[in-house]
Order: C-alpha cells, then structure tokens, then sequence
C-alpha cells in the first residue's frame, strides 16, 4: 500500500474506503441503468461516466467499449487482471489530491456522488457457487453439533476441498429481507415434523468472485487458482440448522441451505488486500504431491 496516497476526497484515516482501496460495485444510476461505481471515503463515483478519460495501455485497446456501461462487473471482470490493475491506478491518478483538473470539476459534479443517496445493484451476475468448509476450527465446531465430539472431523476434510454447491438464485444484496423458511425438522432423528425453522444460523464469510473460468474437462491448477480470481467480498451464510440435522445425511444441505446468501455490494481486490497477507497454518498432513 503506498502510504503517501492523498485523495481530495474528504475522508478520516480510519475509513474502510480510503483511497488504497478501490472497490467495485453497480448502482442504480439516474439514467435508469446500472453503472458501475467504485468508492472513495463517502462518494461513490460513477465509473461509466469517467471511463473516457481512461487512457492507459490496455483501456485504449478497448476502442471505447465502455465495459463500466453494465448492469454488473462480468464483463470488466473477465478482460483479466491487468485491466483491474490499470483501472486502479487510473482512478487513484484521477483522485489523487492536486488532480481535480484530470477530470474536471463538470465530470466530478456529475460523477462523484454522495454514497447515501445512491442504491446499489448486484455486483455480479452469477452462475454458480460453492461453498466450502476452508476453517478447521468451523469444521470441527458444525462436526461436533451434528455428530458429537468424538466423530467431529471427518477424514476426508485433510486431504480434500470440501464443499457442496449452493442455489445461485438465493444470492441476494445486503439489505435485503430474509424470510425464515419452513420445512422438515426431528426431534428424535427419526420422525419429522414440518415448521417454521427455529434455529436459524448466520455465519461471516469470504466470498470469492472468478473473473475466468475454464472450458469443461480442463482443470485449472492450484497454482494458477490466484490468476482467476478477480476479487473478495464480505458474504453472510444462512443456515436452518434444525431443517439441516433432518436432511444432511447423506448428501448433505440441500433446503437448510438454499433460501438465501447474502454478499456485500463491493468487491475489494486482491491488489487492495496485498499489504494484509500473512503466512497460513502449517498443513498437517502434508500437501500430496499430485496437488
């Protein structure tokens, strides 16, 4: 992170969108459409309406195909990392303290908007989802309410990516109501009844977006896993943990799982997070070699 970055945007050192931050989101913009935006202190800018002023190496080989003109960040995302790269260096040049003339103060009084009046929209259209099990201590704590503590971890969960599937569909924008489900619950573990979910559950994760994926039948490697990624956000997993008791054996969650996902409006990048990387836990057991 370069310390010495300034904006003329006015915000406290202890914003979560300082200038070293760039996020990207969509919003509703006035026109009708969805742009989309980053976020510096309290003002969202309006990406689609600067994107002209985008000089760099790779924007200009787009011709002026307004990638920021869309109603999610798909089609931004999948052009690669050094179009993101690019566009955060664009946007930190143009918001940089001492360069308001870059855009002019006519283009910065339409595009740079304060944030509580803005709706956002969905980051991305997405296709898919898995989530995993990527915290032992999680694992070891869901293992032990649903099979004591003596079965807790099961044994696959060192040598394998453990995850299951969600619905795409459920994945809704933070803010957005949740409606307790219904459905089959047991007391005794053997017969059912049907009711409102009494144990509804939420847990804090990280979700992470895929801005290339892969044609099918060709894996990409592990160590090509980071080049695919375009960028994290905040996510709340529901869960209807009685209804999940009831229907996990032996597939696992399935209705307890499927009603909703929420994910935060903004996807923070990669390059944003690099000065916050520490080194993970030692693998017990090792790596196997063909991974």
């Amino acid at each position: 992170m370069d310390s010495t970055l300034k904006s003329f945007i006015a915000y406290d050192e202890s914003h979560h969108f300082p200038l070293e931050n760039i996020p990207f989101g969509c919003y509703n913009a006035k026109d009708g459409q969805k742009h989309c935006c980053t976020r510096i202190g309290d003002k969202l800018i309006d990406l689609a309406l600067i994107f002209p002023k985008f000089d760099g190496e790779h924007f200009a080989s787009l011709k002026g195909d307004n990638v920021f003109l869309q109603e999610n960040l798909n089609k931004f995302a999948a052009l690669g990392s050094k179009f993101r790269i690019e566009a955060r260096a664009t946007i930190q040049k143009f918001f940089t303290q001492g360069n308001e003339a870059l855009l002019g103060d006519d283009l910065l009084a339409e595009a740079v908007l304060p944030i509580e009046e803005q709706k956002m929209a969905m980051p991305m259209f997405i296709r898919d989802y898995t989530d995993f099990y990527s915290s032992k201590n999680h694992a070891h704590n869901i293992g032990v309410m649903f099979r004591g503590v003596d079965n807790a971890l099961q044994p696959n969960w060192l040598h394998v990516p453990v995850g299951y599937h969600g619905r795409a569909s459920s994945i809704v924008l933070d803010g957005t109501p949740i409606t307790r489900p219904r459905g089959q619950t047991s007391a005794d573990g053997k017969v059912p009844g049907f009711n409102n979910c009494r144990l509804m559950d939420f847990e804090l994760e990280m979700g992470t977006i895929i801005s290339q994926g892969n044609e099918q039948g060709c894996p990409i490697k592990i160590g090509d896993a980071r080049n695919h990624i375009f960028g994290f956000c905040l996510l709340n997993d529901w869960s209807a943990r009685d209804i999940q008791k009831w229907e996990y054996v032996p597939l696992g969650p399935f209705l307890a799982k499927n009603f909703a996902s929420t994910i935060s409006p903004w996807i923070v990048t990669p390059e944003a997070l690099e000065p916050f990387k520490t080194a993970i836990p030692a693998q017990d057991p090792e790596v196997l070699p063909y991974l």
